[in-house]
């Protein structure tokens, strides 16, 4: 199994500085579309919606199906009950030691044909890491693209 949690500040310096409700309206809009987000998601289709969730079909190295269970302002949930790699994604808005706003993410998958502690289930979860990596940051910078742009008008 690989079990990896890692955390980045939601505020580094970047401007603007996000607050709870910017990062959250993100992970929601990530869950729904990832596309923007994940590189290695190559297709999503949510197939269906239920109170607090979602279950969605994508491309991430094979198919995959996600059951999505949103917690708000807390928790993005993922099940991975369909595909290779199956078992839970979690991205987490919490608060660190000093008082500031993170956002955690991690991974318990099992991934079919790796052994239990072999090279190739150590690679799997190195690339795993580094895409998921690469999504939350992408996620953070999109949601200050998205609130640093000034708002326009319809006119009436």
């Amino acid at each position: 199994m690989i079990e990896i949690s890692r955390t980045i500040p939601m505020n580094d310096g970047s401007q603007p500085p996000l607050t709870v409700d910017d990062v959250w309206a993100g992970l929601v809009e990530k869950a729904e579309n990832p596309l923007p987000y994940v590189a290695a998601i190559t297709a999503c289709t949510v197939v269906d919606r239920f109170e607090g969730g979602l279950i969605r079909d994508i491309e991430h190295k094979g198919p995959v199906r996600e059951v999505v269970t949103f917690y708000p302002k807390r928790l993005v949930h993922f099940v991975r009950t369909h595909g290779a790699a199956r078992g839970t994604i979690d991205n987490e808005i919490a608060v660190d030691d000093d008082g500031q706003d993170i956002l955690r993410f991690s991974f318990r998958l099992v991934v079919d044909g790796l052994d239990d502690g072999s090279p190739e289930e150590s690679a799997f979860g190195e690339q795993m890491q580094s895409d998921y990596l690469d999504a939350v940051r992408s996620t953070l910078d999109a949601v200050r693209e998205r609130i640093a742009a000034p708002r326009t008008v319809a006119p009436s």
